[in-house]
This record gives structure tokens, C-alpha cells and sequence, in this order.
């Protein structure tokens, strides 16, 4: 049993269809938009609704599956949510988005949480500017 299906059976969830294809889509691709998600399964099921999808994500989501991101493109992208902990570099011009890891980051959040007293359970940092092909091109 995966790591997913795991979680759903412990909190009194089916194991569905739809859910297990949401997953193993993501399972290929980061990053991806509800309306991807959707555009992608239908064609080999047109029975999925795009509200099926968008229930299904915010169920993953909850139960800490799925990662909701926000580019700042006004809608949610997702992806699985790892162990790995990573940020993201979007390019304001063509919309790429690079991860990237950086022990930096993760020693300034330390840095914060010893200064504070503030528990972090999770964080992102997206840094928002030019990928290297756009910068060139200008």
C-alpha cells in the first residue's frame, strides 16, 4: 500500500478512482493547475468532472498529500507534497518555475524560530523574476 493510500484508509477515507488517478498525475508532472489535472485525465475520462478534481485536490490537500502553491498567476497549483523540502524561482515573463534547494534558507528559518519562539511545520520561499532564457532575450 502507498504512502498515500495509507493516509486515506487511517482518517476514514475511500480509496477512489479519481483519487488515484489525481495522484499518479502528479506523480509525473509538478506544478500542475486544477485545469491541467482536469484537461490531461479527460481524455481517457470523460466521466471527471473539473469540480471532481478541484473536491479531490482540497481533500488531498487537507489531509497533507498534495501541496496547494501559489505563483501568483491568480489559481493554485499543485504538487505531491515530498519530504524534500524545496522553493521556487518563477520567471515573471514566461511563468517557469524552477526549484531549487538551498541550506541557507533552511538555517535562516532556524535563525527566526530561535529569535522568536515561533514552530514552523512548513515553508516555501518563491522568489519572483526573469529565468535565465528571458534575461537573455532582452
Amino acid at each position: 500500500m502507498t504512502e498515500f493510500e495509507q493516509i486515506l484508509k487511517e482518517r476514514g477515507y475511500r480509496l477512489t478512482n479519481q483519487r488515484r488517478l489525481i495522484v499518479r498525475e502528479l506523480e509525473g508532472e509538478r506544478h500542475l493547475s486544477a485545469e491541467e489535472i482536469h484537461d490531461r485525465l479527460k481524455v481517457e475520462h470523460p466521466e471527471l468532472g473539473l469540480s471532481t478534481v478541484y473536491r479531490t485536490l482540497d481533500l488531498l490537500t487537507e489531509l497533507g498529500i498534495v501541496r496547494k502553491e501559489d505563483f501568483g498567476e491568480g489559481y493554485s497549483r499543485y504538487e505531491l507534497a515530498t519530504g524534500r523540502m524545496h522553493h521556487h524561482a518563477r520567471c515573471r515573463e514566461c511563468g517557469k518555475v524552477i526549484e531549487f534547494s538551498e541550506e541557507l534558507m533552511e538555517y535562516l528559518v532556524l535563525q527566526v524560530e530561535r529569535e522568536t519562539g515561533f514552530n514552523t511545520d512548513w515553508y516555501e520561499i518563491t522568489l519572483h523574476g526573469r529565468c535565465a532564457e528571458c534575461a537573455a532575450s532582452s
